[in-house]
């Protein structure tokens, strides 16, 4: 328990702060101190093979050469490296070093079990000098083959090439080493089974680093350890940048200065793990949909291959998913978007909305490119999932193959492009600076477009300005009027697209999903970051449902239907009611006839509707209402005129049930959204792992409370240390029992008869195992897709190199032909000056 103590003491110095005390729990809860040294095994990968390392510790003294303990400093500071100014009195940086904590110095004869722990001290030596090692080079064994020699040299040795004059090309321009041919080096060889040092030179050619915060910038000093690299996973895996990730492992060591690496350090390691997980990428994907389906047999997934086996076409949609989506066909929004893996394929995420008005997932793709033939695929896949059930209304960009798409697709939906798009697209245009200088135009142009009631009034009004105007022959003008059907409000009035006018869902979703995955993201790991992403989702929708369990509003008038509604409406949208219910206030009411009213605003404007009054017919007997502002079918609640006239004729006891749609109200029990609920463990009986949690908790506080005692001087602090080392070597004792057992428990398994391991196998063959192995076969055929052409050409910020650049054509000079000036610098044209006589004109 070692590592809960020595973080306890870490944790009293530094303080209480909730995310560093969160960040110290992952630490503890893994088993990770900082505060104790890294040892070798500490930096051989899990395949053997070696990984960098970083300075520590020498000879189990429990001393930390790449960064000193917050309570080492106490007390005189005997165990530390670096005194605080302070302390030392003086300003700067006092490096102290006390007998015990420095690893010995190598000298001729010195033994080590491994060539690799011989490296291992090198480094740790050379990080308490100051200096980088590097390993030169190494020697075969003529016997056997096997290495039985190698060089450690400083990084130092060796001299700098001087530079070539070459022709000049843009390069990245790389800091380099300063080398001063240094002599400093350790040789060590092989001697039976152990390594000796056979060569050893102390001296340097240069100054070394005395400075305990520069030290960490050398080459063979700034790694990260093994089980910081854990951590560094788990954050990188929430698309935290490498400088947050700094920033939390400052907190970890109560400074920056102490950290053993950099920013630029940590971006490394997460570049390596981005192509680690780029490596057969395609293959793990689809063995990750297979695990999922025996979670969630619903989870639904189609991938198309092209003639080469890789990956052309990809859609996935999970089983809540497919079950909520016969509620919500009434209108979905689609778009494309960029940047959000490293094969740049289109993501095409297919996007709702539930009764809370919040946006939810209802699938996505990866497409090659916008080709018309794969949009016809992701529908049909989508199709597919969702057993047949076509969406009633669609919005899009202004796309010609998703709108050819969707045609063959969806031939009875509606569907129509997003405004915001197509007036973006107009801005850009000639149109854009031309309104600009029509400021009366553009106002009316504005006003037509969005306030216009019907097709018929929208044609008449935009004759009336085309004409009053005299902008006939404009041609953007006359383009938007040609695609007039597919923006313009006024040919929706009747279609059902809730609070929608543009893809602004589908927009706030893609930036929302950006955040959550990196530009160079592997297709798993976006899969995954999605997954996060529905969690979220899903955990929104379970507050809203608790709110609306739990919570109430205040009702904003005495109308009792207003407690009706409030009592049958999910909260998010009784508030989009309540903001109906307060704009009746704005106008005014006048009874045409006994069947027809109109309504105008007090002042100028009613903010959704404009200056234009609005005209109510009512049959009062059977309590049904129809304004031509079509709010009810457009957005499934009643709008404010109708709420004037119910409150001028005195109805306003109870909302008539026709206007209360079963859409956005509270949900029963029959159409209860599904959701994948955790596996449950009988009633009075935790998990494993729930259990682990508990005793690491409970231990956690028992030992905190000992750490107090234990910190407060070297003799306390030793007794808690004895006590831990004999708790470690008890549970390592444990440990190896369990192995122990568990190997005979393998060589039993393996002792059983071939004939009856066979009989197991055969006697009850399952066909989801078949189709497992089915799939698993398919799988390892896909292979990674190539990398997609996107529309436009992206801005190429790299420095390209000699290989890539063109020679520009030369200018020449227009006096004399020559290409090594320009004519304002001509040599001739300089002379001519000087030579031409001055003409005296008045003599």
């Amino acid at each position: 328990m070692e590592n809960e103590l020595c973080f306890g003491r870490l944790a009293l110095t530094l303080g209480k702060s909730s995310e560093r005390q969160l960040a110290m729990d992952w630490f503890n809860l893994h088993g990770i101190d900082l505060n104790h040294p890294p040892s070798y095994d500490d930096f051989i990968e899990p395949d053997g093979t070696e990984a960098p390392v970083q300075g520590a510790s020498v000879d189990g003294t429990g001393a930390n050469s790449g960064f000193m303990s917050v309570d080492d400093t106490t007390d005189g500071a005997p165990t530390g490296q670096t005194l605080s100014s302070e302390e030392s009195g003086s300003d700067g940086e006092v490096q102290s070093t006390p007998e015990g904590f420095a690893p010995r110095k190598p000298y001729l004869g010195m033994k080590f079990d491994t060539w690799e722990a011989a490296k291992v001290h090198y480094n740790r030596y050379a990080e308490h000098v100051g200096f980088s090692m590097k390993m030169s080079s190494s020697r075969n064994s003529v016997l056997d083959k096997q290495k039985d020699k190698y060089l450690f040299v400083c990084n130092k040795s060796g001299t700098n090439s001087e530079k070539e004059e070459t022709e000049a090309v843009k390069l990245r321009n790389r800091a380099i080493t300063i080398r001063t041919n240094c002599q400093a080096k350790m040789r060590v060889k092989r001697k039976g089974s152990i390594w000796e040092v056979t060569q050893f030179i102390e001296e340097h050619t240069h100054e070394t680093i005395k400075k305990l915060g520069l030290k960490k910038y050398l080459r063979s000093h700034k790694k990260i350890p093994k089980e910081e690299k854990k951590f560094i996973d788990l954050l990188d895996s929430v698309n935290l940048s490498a400088g947050r990730i700094m920033d939390i492992m400052s907190e970890l060591y109560g400074t920056g200065k102490a950290v053993p690496y950099d920013t630029k350090t940590i971006s490394n390691y997460m570049a390596s793990i981005d192509e680690k997980q780029n490596v057969k990428d395609i293959p793990e994907l689809l063995s990750y949909f297979e695990e999922l389906k025996k979670e969630d047999p619903n989870f639904f997934y189609k991938y198309k291959l092209d003639s080469e086996d890789r990956i052309e076409n990809i859609f996935w949609v999970d089983g809540p998913t497919r079950e909520v989506y016969k509620n919500y066909n009434d209108c979905i929004s689609f778009d494309t978007t960029y940047m959000t893996n490293a094969y740049k394929m289109p993501c095409a995420p297919i996007i709702g909305i539930n009764r809370y008005g919040q946006t939810i997932q209802l699938g996505c793709g990866f497409l090659r490119n916008e080709k018309i033939s794969n949009f016809v695929w992701l529908f049909e896949q989508f199709l597919d999932a969702m057993d047949g059930l076509h969406p009633l209304n669609i919005i899009t960009d202004q796309d010609a193959a998703i709108t050819t798409a969707i045609q063959e697709m969806f031939p009875n939906s509606c569907h129509r492009n997003c405004r915001w798009h197509i007036m973006q697209n107009a801005q850009g245009s000639p149109l854009g600076p031309f309104m600009a200088k029509h400021e009366e135009l553009r106002r009316e142009f504005n006003e037509i477009v969005d306030y216009s009631l019907t097709p018929v009034e929208f044609e008449n009004r935009w004759g009336e300005m085309i004409e009053r105007h005299g902008v006939s022959d404009n041609t953007d003008l006359a383009y938007l009027y040609e695609i007039r059907a597919k923006f313009v409000p006024a040919y929706f009035m009747d279609r059902f697209f809730p609070f929608l006018q543009t893809t602004a869902r589908s927009e706030g979703f893609n930036a929302v999903l950006k955040r959550y995955v990196d530009p160079n993201a592997s297709l798993l790991r976006f899969f995954k970051q999605y997954m996060k992403l529905q969690e979220r989702i899903d955990i929104t929708e379970d507050s809203h449902e608790f709110m609306g369990e739990d919570k109430t509003l205040k009702t904003w008038c005495d109308f009792p239907m207003e407690e009706q509604v409030l009592s049958i409406y999910t909260l998010p949208i009784f508030r989009r009611f309540q903001l109906e219910l307060k704009k009746f206030t704005s106008y005014n009411i006048q009874q045409i006839n006994p069947s027809l009213f109109e309504v105008s605003p007090i002042r100028n404007a009613v903010f959704g509707y404009g200056a234009r009054n609005y005209r109510i017919t009512a049959n009062l007997e059977q309590d049904e209402y129809s304004c031509e502002c079509c709010k009810f079918t457009r957005d499934g609640l009643i709008c404010c005129h109708i709420i004037k006239v119910m409150s001028a004729v005195g109805k306003v006891e109870v909302m008539p049930q026709r206007y209360i749609l079963p859409r956005w109200s509270i949900p029963p029990p029959d159409i209860h959204i599904p959701q994948t609920e955790p596996q449950q463990m009988p009633a009075g009986k935790l998990s494993r792992k729930e259990m682990r949690l508990l005793r690491y908790g409970n231990l956690t506080k028992d030992f905190a409370k000992l750490a107090v005692n234990a910190c407060a001087s070297e003799k306390t602090d030793e007794v808690a240390r004895k006590h831990m080392r004999a708790m470690e070597a008890e549970f390592a004792a444990m440990k190896k029992q369990a192995a122990d057992a568990l190997k005979r428990k393998k060589k039993q398994k393996e002792t059983v008869p071939p004939c009856a391991e066979h009989a197991e196998t055969t006697e009850n063959p399952s066909s989801s195992t078949v189709g497992a192995e089915h799939n698993m076969h398919v799988n390892k055929k896909a292979r990674d897709p190539p990398l997609t052409v996107t529309k436009g050409r992206p801005e190429e910020k790299r420095k390209k190199s000699g290989l890539h650049l063109k020679p520009a054509k030369p200018t020449k000079c227009t006096i004399c032909g020559s290409s090594l000036h320009n004519p304002k610098d001509c040599p001739s044209k300089i002379a001519m000056k000087e030579k031409t006589p001055i003409i005296q004109l008045f003599q």
